[in-house]
């Protein structure tokens, strides 16, 4: 709309979008240019780099399939052996890398309209889509983390959210949510602790009566659940790692009996892991869990606030669900941040189900008042500065050894 001065002033619906106060403004916007900035770097590194945009550690995973008997982690390269009608090659596994980006950044995406789109108020929107974008555990992660099946789980949880949307044909959207959990614990068996809860929310909002929440429940959760339960039963021997390794191998990928990779770590046991864990210092352990999970904490509880209040003792519980699973991910793996990284991700998710059947509970703006003006923008400057966070604790001396020739020890 032009004024009688002649200067364009901005729509409604555009003010309507604006943060409600400067500060707000002042603050949303730099912290989304340095994470925008942030993910262009790493991409760039990614395409420049002489392997592939995975690098050779992450890509080896590429080779693990159900060709040699049924393997964890091994439904992706099934599915791309069925598809190239062959192991893939080095060029097979830089397209798969790019592909993987791409779905994990449109899956974010994805997660972040259907955020913006459950907040009550036009103006929180531009500061809730600030809060999961620059979020430490969404796009950040993912450019630091790319050609990781974990880019299949985020996938997977946004799938579950965009099936339990709407109430149509309820069946078929709790078989769709049930393939979701399926094809996610299929690439990361782990990735249950995250999908299991999210899943059951969804199909249990889709069910009418008490019968059906029941069986649609159990429906969207049980076929995951074997799925992993036979993926933690199932250990591959080390005659089928090398088997792989060497195809791998023949592929151009280096690998080496000496040295971890996603081949040779699906070997590590249990016991394996916790021993690893107990080498790594007290105080690095204790300084991720209390920063992570204080990052997580904190921002999941500001997309609460400004998604409503919605259904409080859910929320909690769901908080303190994923919360828990992060931490308990981290005694046997010391990827913290990538833990966290699916914990935030699945309350996103929560948060936006939960929001769709909410009455909105009349409370004062947190915006409104200095206090909560100052906790979001320590939310989002905590969030800019963890984007340097690394995904292991690089600095601790201690390192896993989940080589073949280890594996082999064991």
């Amino acid at each position: 709309m032009i004024t009688e001065t002649g200067v364009r002033r901005p729509s409604r619906r555009l003010r309507d979008l604006r943060p409600r106060t400067a500060l707000e403004l002042w603050v949303v916007t730099p912290v989304l240019g340095w994470t925008a900035l942030y993910c262009l770097k790493w991409l760039g590194l990614g395409a420049l780099a002489p392997d592939t945009m995975a690098g050779f550690y992450n890509a080896s995973a590429y080779w693990v399939s159900y060709r040699d008997g049924f393997v964890r982690r091994g439904l992706p390269g099934a599915v791309l052996e069925a598809v190239l009608g062959r192991p893939p090659g080095v060029f097979a596994a830089s397209v798969v890398a790019v592909l993987l980006v791409l779905l994990v950044l449109a899956a974010l995406a994805a997660l972040t309209v259907a955020a913006v789109r459950a907040t009550p108020s036009p103006q929180d929107r531009v500061v809730v889509a600030a809060l999961v974008l620059a979020s430490p555990f969404t796009l950040t992660l993912a450019v630091i983390n790319r050609g990781r099946y974990d880019a299949i789980v985020v996938a997977c949880v946004v799938a579950v959210v965009l099936l339990a949307r709407r109430r149509t044909v309820p069946l078929l959207r709790v078989l769709g949510i049930s393939l979701a959990v399926v094809v996610g614990v299929g690439s990361l068996e782990i990735s249950l602790t995250f999908l299991g809860p999210l899943a059951l929310l969804a199909a249990v909002r889709l069910g009418r009566t008490t019968a059906e929440r029941v069986g649609w429940g159990a429906l969207a959760v049980l076929p995951g659940l074997a799925l992993a339960a036979a993926s933690l039963v199932v250990r591959p021997g080390v005659g089928t790692l090398l088997t792989i390794m060497e195809r791998a191998s023949a592929a151009g990928i280096p690998l080496s009996r000496s040295e971890e990779n996603s081949i040779s770590a699906l070997g590590q046991t249990t016991r394996d892991a916790l021993v690893h864990t107990a080498g790594i210092a007290p105080l690095t352990i204790l300084f991720c869990a209390v920063v992570l999970g204080g990052c997580y904490a904190l921002t999941a509880g500001l997309l609460w606030t400004y998604l409503g209040h919605v259904h409080p003792r859910w929320a909690l519980a769901l908080l303190s669900l994923y919360g828990f699973g992060a931490l308990a991910l981290s005694a046997v793996g010391d990827d913290y941040r990538r833990w966290w990284g699916f914990a935030f991700v699945a309350m996103v998710a929560s948060l936006v189900l939960l929001r769709r059947d909410a009455v909105i509970i009349p409370a004062p703006r947190h915006a409104d008042g200095p206090p909560g003006r100052r906790l979001l923008v320590v939310a989002l400057l905590v969030s800019a500065a963890m984007a340097l966070f690394p995904i292991w604790p690089s600095w601790d001396q201690s390192g896993t050894n989940a080589s073949i020739d280890q594996v082999q020890q064991d």
